[in-house]
């Protein structure tokens, strides 16, 4: 990686994805590329560097994302150096590379205007992109969560985790859409263009965008919690079911442990206790109680 020579040649914009897992060690190879000082110390601490700063005529910033393979989110440190955008990430691939890669057929009037920061653009236009469908795949799932509570004529179990693990990944998306709105919203980020630009009004259409795709975020949180809240009903319901059953069968045998209780008792003068079909008549007379009240159980609905 030389940026000096990239710099030099001005009919070129070039884009350097640095993936490290250890900033420091990316922060000192920048550092000796010729960027300023400034940059490459806060390098080390992306989280407190999302608005961009001008040091010099060097731009850094840091992009909050969340990354749907690893469900966690995430910085990339950006930097516009001239002519060169370059972005820092630890992820396994390069993340600024592989947005901008299905953006890369511009048309003539464009390739004409083209800068490293119009490139800065795309990228955050890619990651709102992404931000976009992982919502639409976030509902969907949410919706077939739906059907399968809904469906009576299945007996599958869902697990509190499916609406757990759905909580927290949208939770950690709303918190890295939340940070990338602050970066958007705060100059130098929307003055980074010139303004003679064809693409000044195209950071407006960012935060548009990501206005859309907020409301879209708190429609899905909202549906997943009273998804939430319907599951938990469910999940009553069944528990009554189960105690009104348990309260049949106790109904049912309080009377017979009655009689049986009756007949325990080891007092001396029971005439009954001398009847010559006393157990028959005893067993019937409880077998005719039970028949009773399961009759009037069913009658009355209980075992629906």
């Amino acid at each position: 990686m030389d940026l000096p020579a990239m710099e030099r040649d001005k009919s070129a914009v070039y884009l350097v994805d640095i993936q490290s897992a250890d900033r420091h060690e990316a922060a000192l190879a920048l550092q000796k590329q010729g960027l300023p000082e400034e940059i490459c110390e806060r390098l080390t601490t992306p989280a407190d560097h999302i608005q961009f700063e001008y040091f010099g005529d060097v731009l850094y910033g840091e992009l909050a994302y969340f990354s749907p393979q690893t469900k966690k989110s995430d910085y990339a440190g950006t930097i516009i150096y001239k002519n060169i955008l370059i972005g820092i990430h630890p992820l396994n691939e390069g993340i600024l590379s592989a947005l901008i890669k299905p953006k890369t057929a511009f048309t003539e009037a464009q390739k004409s205007k083209i800068s490293a920061e119009f490139l800065l653009y795309v990228v955050i236009l890619e990651i709102l992109s992404n931000y976009g469908k992982l919502i639409i795949a976030s509902r969907e799932k949410i919706e077939t969560l739906a059907l399968d509570l809904d469906n009576k004529e299945t007996d599958k179990d869902i697990s509190p985790e499916v609406f757990l693990e759905s909580k927290t990944r949208l939770s950690l998306f709303s918190r890295a859409l939340e940070k990338l709105y602050f970066t958007l919203t705060f100059p130098p980020t929307k003055d980074i263009l010139d303004n003679n630009s064809l693409y000044e009004s195209y950071f407006d259409y960012l935060l548009k965008s990501m206005g859309l795709i907020k409301i879209s975020l708190k429609q899905t949180e909202e549906r997943l919690e009273s998804l939430n809240d319907h599951y938990h009903l469910l999940l009553q319901e069944k528990a009554n079911k189960r105690l009104n059953f348990l309260t049949v069968i106790q109904a049912i045998f309080v009377p017979l442990t009655l009689v049986v209780g009756i007949y325990g008792m080891n007092f001396v003068n029971m005439p009954e206790l001398n009847y010559k079909y006393g157990y028959y008549f005893s067993l019937g007379a409880m077998a005719f109680i039970a028949s009773v009240f399961l009759f009037y159980f069913y009658r009355k609905g209980w075992f629906n």
